[in-house]
């Protein structure tokens, strides 16, 4: 099968890798050189289809401990990846580590080349692509995986649904004097969540939302971050420093209902955008790749698009519901809710089963 992928980044160059494995003809048409530096926390599916389509990454850390917890309260639950029978939960990594490792097997048909035009398959024509060569390419289905802002998305007709949280982000990376090698953080500030990812030896990614007037005054002010931070982190990381800018984007939860139209399906962020607190959104995005690729092993484009489509859709509902709903209860800093929730982890931690269930979810493993 002829197929044809616009968007470079860890969600395109891993599909154009599963397809080309599958023995598909695969081109992948992706103009950026310059691409954002991002924490990515990949879950157990995310690795097992890594490892299933012989991509090996040396770069990152395993993720065996996230302890979650609320700033100032006793009440924790701490989950350890052996006591819920698995080896790791999953592996925090650099997305240009994880783009350099894919790209090392798919560099061959990676086009540094923009799409102007899409059109979708006609009833005599197959959905076709116009490059800013010049060149018209027909393949048998194309896969847009180019972001949740792209022009050619709206130039088929799909209108995505829009809730903005009301909060930014503010994302970075810091170094740390006592890290804890393997252990991740989901801390709950009062001011929103915080989650810290640990990517190297002594390096974490966090992910922290706030007021977007209280992100951008961080963003602002490294001293003032450096400072918000020692206040809101685990005393046991010890002294931090920052190592990278930090970046501000707006919160907002998008969704296409029905992303795909005739010989042609979105994928990751031109689908849907969720909250980054849980890290869900690429490992989301890549349980749809591999129902996709599952799909077109045996049944023809358009079929096998809306097969793969019901049956991740269940998923992507679930996802979404459980990544904005830790920004709904936890960025509220009300004292009675601070306990119960506070209560609600230190029953939770007495659980071994729930803590398993809870673990399997975010592992892929169980939804």
């Amino acid at each position: 099968m002829e197929i044809s992928i616009i968007g470079g980044g860890p969600i395109g160059l891993i599909a154009a890798r599963a397809l080309v494995e599958d023995g598909h003809h695969v081109r992948l048409f992706d103009p950026s050189i310059n691409k954002p530096k991002m924490s990515l926390a990949l879950a157990e599916s995310t690795l097992r289809l890594l490892d299933r389509i012989g991509v090996e990454l040396g770069a990152g850390q395993d993720l065996t401990e996230i302890l979650v917890n609320e700033k100032g309260l006793p009440g924790s639950m701490l989950l350890h990846a052996s006591e819920c029978g698995y080896p790791r939960f999953g592996r925090v990594v650099c997305s240009l580590a994880l783009e350099e490792a894919v790209a090392l097997h798919v560099s061959e048909f990676i086009e540094t080349v923009a799409v102007e035009t899409i059109r979708a398959r006609s009833a005599h024509s197959n959905p076709s692509i116009q490059l800013a060569t010049g060149e018209e390419v027909t393949p048998d289905l194309v896969i847009l995986a180019d972001g949740g802002r792209s022009h050619l998305t709206e130039s088929l007709g799909l209108e995505a649904q829009h809730r903005p949280f009301g909060r930014s982000a503010i994302l970075g990376r810091l170094r740390v004097s006592t890290p804890h090698q393997g252990r991740a953080y989901e801390r709950f500030i009062g001011t929103g969540p915080l989650a810290i990812l640990p990517v190297e030896k002594d390096v974490y990614g966090f992910v922290w939302s706030l007021s977007p007037d209280h992100a951008e005054r961080l963003r602002q002010s490294n001293a003032d971050l450096i400072e918000a931070l020692k206040d809101a982190m685990p005393e046991e990381l010890g002294s931090i420093e920052l190592v990278a800018d930090p970046v501000v984007i707006p919160l907002v939860e998008r969704w296409i209902d029905q992303p795909y139209r005739p010989g042609v399906v979105l994928i990751g962020n031109g689908a849907q955008t969720i909250h980054p607190v849980a890290g869900q959104g690429l490992n989301l995005a890549l349980r749809g790749v591999m129902q996709l690729t599952t799909e077109l092993k045996t049944t023809e484009p358009d079929a096998a698009v809306r097969t793969a489509f019901a049956h991740w859709k269940p998923n992507r509902d679930k996802t979404r519901l459980a990544s904005s709903s830790l920004e709904a209860l936890f960025d509220r800093d009300v004292f009675p809710r601070k306990i119960l929730t506070s209560l609600g982890m230190a029953v939770a931690d007495q659980s071994p089963w729930l803590k398993t269930k809870i673990a399997e979810a975010g592992m892929g493993i169980v939804s």
